[in-house]
């Protein structure tokens, strides 16, 4: 039977959920530079949790929802290629997605992210959840990137992690999708460094949202050039592992639901 929500019956979803985690991957559809497509937040996304799902459901059972490929993107405004949730809506749509899943007889949902701008609104999600909706589910919600970071800084230095169409996603991108990478754009970026790019401004563990900064930038932070394929499959090789890990480690987890 396919661990892919959208290819089972209802009737293998009513067996299969009482004792199952759903992971739903979350993502964005918005510009990553003149070398990646806009899709890139749901490529990446999409293939850690179905790649990651698949590793897992050898040991425990595990359900992969679509990747809700529409995110909170306006900070990438005006740059074109981004369709955006404002972040009413999007918190919204995730909730709403959950709820299908609660009622579905999943108890156990894990929202694996792939796009910044939805870290926060998806921990305000899963902690309405539980706790404000009172659906009786365990909810957690993370990124790749953070859950794999520990052991990825051994192949890519911390800083760039996950950054914004740089040197990470490039590489995974030439892992995954080699095809939708602009090899000429990313030739033409070969030396060009962009590490102050008004993307990601962090001060003393806080993050600072400047009005303008984003636009001013150049899409991207660091110099994407430098990306490899081999360190893209090194670093998705890494990143499937342990978000494989954390979803039988929660799943074996004892939540009373």
């Amino acid at each position: 039977m396919s661990i892919l929500f959208e290819e089972m019956t209802r009737e293998e979803i009513r067996e299969v959920a009482p004792t199952a985690t759903a992971v739903l991957p979350t993502a964005a559809i918005e510009q990553h530079g003149p070398h990646l497509p806009v899709c890139t937040d749901a490529v990446l996304c999409g293939t850690v949790a179905r790649q990651a799902a698949a590793r897992a459901n050898e040991q425990v059972p595990i359900v992969v929802a679509p990747t809700l490929q529409f995110g909170n993107s306006h900070h990438h405004y005006p740059f074109p290629g981004v369709l955006s949730f404002r972040t009413t809506t999007y918190v919204g749509a995730v909730t709403d997605v959950l709820e299908g899943l609660s009622r579905s007889g999943l108890r156990r949902l894990v929202v694996l992210n792939g796009h910044g701008g939805n870290c926060n609104p998806n921990g305000l999600v899963g902690q309405d959840f539980v706790n404000r909706l009172g659906y009786p589910a365990a909810v957690a919600t993370g990124d790749y990137w953070t859950i794999a970071r520990e052991a990825l800084i051994d192949v890519m230095p911390s800083s760039v992690i996950p950054g914004h169409a740089g040197r990470f996603e490039a590489a995974l991108m030439m892992a995954i999708r080699p095809d939708l990478v602009n090899r000429k754009a990313l030739d033409a970026m070969s030396g060009q460094v962009h590490d102050d790019a008004g993307l990601d401004v962090g001060l003393s563990g806080a993050v600072v949202q400047v009005h303008g900064e984003w636009q001013a930038g150049v899409g991207y932070t660091d110099n994407p050039a430098e990306a490899t394929v081999e360190n893209g499959q090194a670093m998705l090789e890494i990143i499937i592992s342990k978000v494989s890990d954390f979803l039988v480690a929660f799943h074996r987890s004892k939540h009373p639901v």
